[in-house]
């Protein structure tokens, strides 16, 4: 144990070397009153020493400034009966004056024996000099105190007496630093044990104070977690939610493995701590990651922009979207693929209260079977993980009926706080009639529901939507055009698409790929549509069969196509229309 102690006066530090002789530890003593005193004590906690011992206020200014403990020498009993019978006798009046140990203790005895010696309190140096003044213009004569109390007495020419510490109170001052250093000793050992055992968890750990600043990490989170917990909780208002109800509950995704968020207060501290534990939510060899993704509660831009919609149908879309958002209900989308289905529940989750919280999206459609088991654990699961966020379902209808039936009793069974959108590209009541799809699953899950038209419904949005996919292209590829020609646009209205915003954004990718120009013309945008017309009659030809049978297919497919015109048909085909005529009878 390494010692270091700091004697007000010169005649302690004699006593604290002679006591300290016999004493088996290592001790090195100074004088230094007051901040003097402080300035030695920085310094030896930097040097490493154990324990400080020092007396009466420059003990108290002490513990204010340094992290290891401070023993102070008390003034016994002894000490004040030693100076008390000392100056009883004194003629003139006299004050004890003092930092709280010093004065309040003297006072004490004084009171006992019945001393006349009035007891003054200071709290700081600089109260020092006003009182003793203020006691000479009062008649009194002999002040008693500690070192900076009596200099200063003498000063103005009072008598002053010093307080003095006897070898009782230095021995006492021994045995307690020994004690204190056996205690924090094995606190340290304690300490030191639980700090190992935290940084090598693997879970993460942080704790934040009240001003939104981390004061502790395990190596874990420093080292994993660090960056994408920033990046996907916003700090203070996870921070405010601890300290103003007690819990915070979030969910992260870094390297492809989802980690549990969880906000606690942490007690007995002077100063408010919020600790914020980080759980792997999936630690089976199976990933989940595939068919998961997360949006951080940062993301808060909305995906659609309602004032660009020109469409009525797709106004009142996006306005019962608006109206939606603010109930807990859940909410199914309906619509095409390509029709902008998870759009919309980007947009219904950062428009409700959930929008500080995850956008989870689970894609029905790439999920194993067996992974829904993982999924759907009822303590360590991804859906119990994002409680408070919101949790969208896409592609609902690809979901195998077994998987349906265990969601539909995970719903039941768990009242989730989450709001739950679910989204499907066919017809579900088809589905539910023909018993591919649960009725009771579908009805929990479409208590308020929203039908996008597809985009050959709203053409009168394909201008606007068009020009915010060449601005994204633009940035993507670097190119600079300036806009799309009208006649540009009426060939974008006047095709089918039958791949809805999602065809429509690849065709604006190739074409801005492909033009030289600084504006997309016609010729670019029927350049592209011819091939895309091409390819799906391709995929939609079925070619098995015989020569002949594959012939009366595309005829009757063109003939269609042609609105059942024999001449237009037969131009298109090449060929007369007696040929047409007769063919067409065959079919």
């Amino acid at each position: 144990m390494k010692v270091f102690a700091i004697a007000p006066y010169e005649g302690l530090k004699e006593s604290i070397i002679e006591l300290g002789r016999n004493q088996d530890f290592e001790l090195h003593v100074e004088v230094g009153d007051l901040e003097k005193g402080v300035e030695l004590a920085s310094r030896a906690a930097d040097q490493g020493f154990d324990i400080i011992i020092s007396r009466g206020g420059t003990a108290e200014l002490i513990q204010k400034k340094v992290s290891i403990p401070v023993i102070e020498i008390e003034v016994s009993g002894y000490d004040m009966l030693r100076v008390l019978t000392l100056v009883k006798d004194y003629p003139g009046k006299a004050a004890i004056v003092g930092f709280p140990p010093i004065s309040e203790g003297a006072a004490t005895v004084c009171q006992l024996l019945e001393i006349d010696i009035s007891p003054f309190v200071i709290s700081k140096e600089e109260e020092v000099k006003p009182t003793l003044r203020q006691l000479l213009e009062n008649g009194y004569e002999v002040i008693i105190g500690d070192v900076i109390t009596v200099k200063e007495a003498e000063n103005l020419g009072l008598n002053g007496v010093l307080i003095t510490s006897g070898k009782e109170s230095i021995l006492k001052a021994f045995q307690n630093a020994k004690k204190m250093h056996s205690y924090f000793s094995i606190l340290r050992r304690k300490l030191s044990i639980a700090q190992q055992i935290l940084q090598e968890e693997e879970e993460g750990f942080v704790v934040f104070d009240k001003t939104f600043n981390s004061v502790y990490s395990n190596t874990c989170f420093t080292e994993q977690l660090n960056k994408t917990f920033k990046a996907s909780i916003n700090i203070e208002e996870a921070v405010t939610e601890v300290t103003s109800k007690g819990e915070y509950t979030s969910l992260i995704e870094n390297n492809n493995v989802f980690w549990k968020v969880k906000g606690t207060k942490l007690q007995g501290f002077e100063i408010p701590l919020v600790l914020f534990r980080l759980q792997r939510v999936e630690s089976n060899q199976k990933t989940l990651s595939d068919g998961i993704n997360i949006i951080s509660s940062l993301m808060n831009s909305s995906p659609i922009k309602s004032s660009f919609i020109k469409s009525n149908q797709m106004k009142m879309v996006i306005e019962s979207a608006e109206r939606y958002s603010e109930k807990e209900e859940s909410i199914w989308i309906s619509g095409e693929k390509g029709t902008g289905k998870e759009k919309l529940a980007h947009y219904i989750h950062y428009r409700s209260s959930k929008r500080s919280f995850p956008l989870m999206t689970i894609n029905c459609s790439l999920l194993a079977a067996e992974q829904w088991n993982l999924l759907l654990s009822e303590e360590e699961g991804l859906l119990a993980s994002n409680n408070n966020g919101t949790i969208f379902l896409k592609n609902i209808d690809s979901l195998a009926l077994s998987n349906q039936k265990e969601l539909l009793s995970y719903l039941i069974k768990n009242n989730s706080k989450s709001r739950i959108i679910a989204s499907s590209g066919e017809n579900i009541l088809n589905l539910i009639e023909s018993g591919a799809f649960l009725n009771d699953l579908y009805y929990l899950l479409a208590q308020l529901t929203l039908s996008l038209p597809p985009l050959s419904k709203r053409k009168e949005d394909i201008d606007h939507i068009a020009r915010i996919f060449i601005n994204e292209f633009n940035t993507k590829y670097g190119k600079q055009i300036a806009g799309i020609r009208n006649e540009a646009i009426g060939e974008l209205e006047n095709y089918s698409w039958p791949g809805n915003i999602t065809q429509l954004k690849q065709v604006i990718n190739e074409t801005v790929v492909l033009s030289s120009g600084p504006f997309i013309e016609k010729e670019d945008i029927h350049y592209i549509l011819k091939t895309k017309l091409k390819e799906a009659e391709m995929s939609q030809l079925e070619i098995t069969g015989t020569l002949e049978e594959i012939e009366q297919r595309i005829i009757r497919q063109v003939w269609l196509e042609e609105g059942m015109n024999q001449t237009k048909t037969a131009e298109r085909l090449g060929i007369n229309r007696t040929t047409l005529w007769r063919k067409l009878k065959e079919l």
